[in-house]
C-alpha cells in the first residue's frame, strides 16, 4: 500500500517550492550588482583602471558563488533531511550529493542529468574547502581538465593553484545550484 501525503507534508512541499530557494536569488542579485557596477567599483577615484581592485573584486566574486551556492544548497537539503527523514533514524550523509541521493531515493524522484550535476556538486566542495580552509589556494592533486570540463571554462587560467571563475560563470553557477533545489522541490510538490 502506498503511503499519502499528509497535509502538514503537503504544506511543507508548497513552503520549500515557494521560498526555499530565495537566498539564491538574494547571492544572485548581489553579484549581478557587483558586476554591472563592476568598473566603477574597481577603478581608482580619478577613475583609472586599478589591477588590485580588479583582482580583489574578480577573487571576491568568485569566492562568494562557491561559498555560497554550495552552501546553500546544502542548507536547502539539509533542511529536507531534517524534516522528511527525522522520524527514520536514518544517519545524515556527510557529503551533500550522497544527502541529495538519499533524498532522492527517498521522494522516489529524480533530476535531470544527476550525473553531471553530482559530479560539479563533488568538484564545487573542493573548490570551496580552499576557499574557506587554505585562502583559496588548492593542491595540485586536482584534475585541471575535468575542472574545465565540469565548470566550463579554465578556472586556473590566472594562476596555476588559485581557481577562479569569470563573473558570468560565477553568477551561472549560483543559477546552477538554485536550478538543482528548484527542480527538486517541485517533483516533491507533485508526489
Amino acid at each position: 500500500m502506498e503511503k499519502t501525503k499528509s497535509d502538514q507534508d503537503r504544506r511543507y512541499a508548497r513552503w520549500t517550492f515557494m521560498t526555499g530557494t530565495r537566498p539564491f536569488e538574494g547571492i544572485e542579485m548581489i553579484l549581478l550588482n557587483m558586476v554591472e557596477s563592476f568598473e566603477e567599483v574597481t577603478s581608482h577615484q580619478d577613475g583609472s583602471f586599478s589591477v588590485t581592485n580588479d583582482l580583489i573584486a574578480r577573487n571576491a566574486i568568485s569566492h562568494t558563488a562557491i561559498v555560497m551556492s554550495y552552501s546553500l544548497l546544502e542548507g536547502f537539503f539539509h533542511e529536507e533531511f531534517e524534516y522528511y527523514m527525522k522520524n527514520k533514524n536514518q544517519r545524515k550523509p556527510k557529503e551533500l550529493s550522497a544527502l541529495i541521493n538519499t533524498l532522492l531515493h527517498e521522494h522516489k524522484i529524480s533530476l535531470k542529468d544527476w550525473r553531471k550535476r553530482r559530479k560539479v556538486i563533488d568538484l564545487l566542495r573542493v573548490l570551496r574547502n580552499a576557499v574557506v580552509h587554505c585562502n583559496g589556494i588548492i593542491g595540485s592533486e586536482i584534475d585541471k581538465e575535468k575542472c574545465k570540463e565540469l565548470m566550463g571554462e579554465d578556472i586556473f587560467e590566472s594562476s596555476e593553484h588559485y581557481p577562479r571563475l569569470s563573473l558570468a560563470r560565477s553568477i551561472s553557477l549560483v543559477r546552477e545550484l538554485k536550478s538543482i533545489a528548484d527542480e527538486y522541490a517541485e517533483a516533491v510538490i507533485w508526489l
